[in-house]
C-alpha cells in the first residue's frame, strides 16, 4: 500500500479517527504514540472516555451530521480514518469526510459488500482488521515457528512504496538507503517476489519495493 498522504503534506500530519471502538482505540493510542496529533470522535460518549486523557483533541458528536462534524475541526485534518462498527453510519461518515473535502479517508470495511460500497464512495484505502488478524493467526498456526516482523522489533516499520521517476533505472546499492539504516527487504515484481534483492538488481518503475526501518527515517526518506 503506497501513503500518498506523506508526499502531498509537510509535517506534522494530523489525523481524525472516527469510531472509538477497539480498533479505533487502538489507532489513536499508535498514532499519538509515534508524535502524531489526533482528533478522535464518536458518537458514544462511553466510548469517547477511552482516549480522552490520551487523543489531542476529541469529540462526541453525531458523525452523520456534516455541521457537527466540520464544527468539531474535521477539515483541519490531513488523513481521516473512519472505523464505525455501525454499517450505516461507517457509509455516511465516509461519504460525507469525502463531500468536505479530506483528500485522504481511510475506511473500515466490515463485509465484501460493504467494500464495494465504500469503493464506489470514494475511500481511498479500505483496511479489513478482522480478515488480515484471521491470516496471520492462520500463517502462525501452520508455521508454529513463525513471527511477525512488527512484534518483534515494534520500535520499526515495514512499508511499500512505488519507486518515483528518480529512483527508477538505479541499482539497489545506488540507492545509498542502507546508510541512513534503511532496508530492502524485498521487491514484488510482474506478480512475483524478489526477496532481499541483490544490490546490483535494477529498479523498475513498475516496482513495489519494501522496505524495512525506523518511523523518522523511513518518513524522511518517503517525504
Amino acid at each position: 500500500m503506497k501513503f500518498p498522504w506523506f508526499q502531498d503534506f509537510n509535517k506534522p500530519i494530523q489525523y481524525a479517527v472516527i469510531g472509538i471502538g477497539r480498533f479505533g482505540t487502538s489507532l489513536v493510542e499508535t498514532l499519538i504514540g509515534l508524535g502524531y496529533e489526533v482528533l478522535a470522535i464518536d458518537p458514544e460518549e462511553k466510548n469517547v472516555e477511552r482516549v480522552r486523557n490520551i487523543a489531542t483533541y476529541s469529540a462526541v458528536i453525531d458523525v452523520t451530521d456534516e455541521k457537527e462534524l466540520h464544527d468539531a475541526g474535521i477539515t483541519n485534518v490531513d488523513v481521516v480514518v473512519v472505523c464505525l462498527s455501525d454499517l450505516e453510519m461507517n457509509i455516511l461518515a465516509t461519504l460525507i469526510v469525502k463531500e468536505l473535502g479530506i483528500k485522504y479517508v481511510i475506511a473500515r470495511g466490515l463485509n465484501d459488500n460493504h467494500v464495494e460500497i465504500l469503493k464506489l464512495i470514494g475511500a481511498d484505502w479500505i483496511v479489513c482488521p478482522e480478515k488480515e488478524m484471521g491470516k496471520k493467526i492462520a500463517q502462525k498456526m501452520v508455521i508454529p515457528g513463525i513471527i511477525d516482523l512488527m512484534d518483534a522489533i515494534p520500535e520499526a516499520r515495514l512499508i511499500e512504496i512505488v519507486p518515483t521517476p528518480d529512483l527508477v533505472g538505479k541499482r539497489i546499492r545506488e540507492l545509498t538507503l542502507s546508510r541512513n539504516g534503511i532496508l530492502v527487504l524485498g521487491i514484488r515484481r510482474d506478480g512475483n517476489a524478489i526477496i532481499v534483492p541483490n544490490p546490483e538488481e535494477i529498479v523498475r518503475a513498475s516496482d513495489r519495493i519494501y522496505l524495512f526501518g525506523s518511523p523518522s527515517v523511513l518518513e524522511d526518506f518517503i517525504i
